[in-house]
This record gives structure tokens, sequence and C-alpha cells, in this order.
């Protein structure tokens, strides 16, 4: 089984440990605060992704030194949105949320927008069923 990894911060009261799932997490949350980012009826991994329908939850990839954390973003973006602002966004949120909640410095975030996908209708789709 492959260590888990995660990112120590040493202080003069102690050591912190910040695991990659953690990084990972803050990530999802911070970037679907985004206005235009796509997300999955149900949230991410929900049942739509399961029974075969398309998951437009962001993926994320963390690469964690002793420098901080590198984060690699695959997201979706919601038609009628301007493609490079809401990555820009998610750059933004992501970098603030994860340094102010995890204390780990950010070295860097990659964000690839994979598909523009239609508007959110997911409440008009369950109505009309």
């Amino acid at each position: 089984m492959a260590a888990e990894k995660r990112v120590e911060i040493v202080d003069e009261d102690g050591r912190v440990s910040v695991s990659d799932d953690v990084i990972s997490s803050i990530a999802h949350i911070a970037a679907e605060k985004v206005d235009g980012i796509a997300r999955s009826a149900g949230g991410s991994g929900g049942l739509k992704s399961i029974f075969g329908g398309e998951d437009l939850a962001p993926t994320i990839k963390t690469d964690l030194s002793d420098d901080g954390v590198r984060v690699e973003m695959r997201i979706c973006v919601e038609y009628g949105y301007p493609v490079h602002e809401v990555a820009q966004g998610v750059q933004a949120s992501v970098q603030k949320d994860i340094e102010d909640l995890a204390g780990v410095t950010v070295t860097g975030i990659d964000v690839y927008v994979r598909k523009v996908v239609r508007p959110h209708t997911h409440a008009s789709e369950s109505e009309e069923g």
C-alpha cells in the first residue's frame, strides 16, 4: 500500500500534517463557489455519473512538495460565461482557500477547461419527468 501523500508545517509549537485528500477537498469546494463552473446533478459523483451520465464535477490532482502544493484542475464551464474568467476565478478561489484553510503555500494552479456545457437545468429536468 502506498504511503499517503501529505505536506507538513513545522513551527516552534510542533508539526501539522495535511494530507493531499484535504487539499483536494478544499480545492473542489472552492472551485464550485465560482459562478459559471458546471456541476453534476446531486453534486460531485452524483447518481447521474453512476448510471452512465456525465460527471461535470472538477477533477483535481495535487503535487505536494517542501515548497507547498501545485494543483491541476480539469473543469467544465457553463455556456454563456467567459471561459477565461471562470478559469481565473477558480485559480483565485482555490489558492485563497487552500492557503487560508490549510495553511499551505500554493505554488501554482493549472486549470484546464475540458468542456463547455449547457447552463444548469437540473430543476427543470426533474419537473418535466
